[in-house]
Formats: structure tokens, sequence, C-alpha cells
């Protein structure tokens, strides 16, 4: 089974800081406090596949896209 918890917290928090988007816009943009935004990017809040479609929509990225270089690496593991 893949854990992409961490490695897509990891990769959400990554883009945000590429585009130079702050927690408190994201949180804005997903109409939700910056807290329960800043517990997605440390991987203490589940992201859950509708919540991801958002945030790639925020970012303007393909959802695959997003997600492959986060989910290549385990497949080459297993």
């Amino acid at each position: 089974m893949l854990q992409i918890g961490k490695p897509l917290a990891m990769a959400i928090r990554q883009k945000r800081t590429q585009l130079k988007y702050s927690q408190e816009y994201m949180a804005f943009k997903l109409n939700q406090t910056q807290n329960a935004y800043c517990k997605v990017e440390l991987g203490q809040t589940k992201v859950t596949l509708m919540k991801l479609i958002e945030i790639c929509e925020i970012f303007e990225v393909d959802v695959n896209d997003f997600l492959k270089p986060v989910i290549a690496p385990q497949l080459k593991v297993a």
C-alpha cells in the first residue's frame, strides 16, 4: 500500500512556496482557517481527493502531473 501522506504534504508546501503563496492565501481560497491549512502541510490532516483537486486548481496544475513525482519513488521501491 502506498503511503503518500507526508510526501504529498511536502509537495503541497513546496509548490505553495514556489508560487510565493502564503498559508493565509491558501486557507482563504480553500475556505478554511490558516491553522487547518497548516495541518495539511504538516501531514497532520489527511488530504481528501476533493481537497487535492481544489489545491491543484489553485496551483493551476493537473492533479495527475502533481501526483506523479509524489508516487513515483514509492513505485520503484515496491
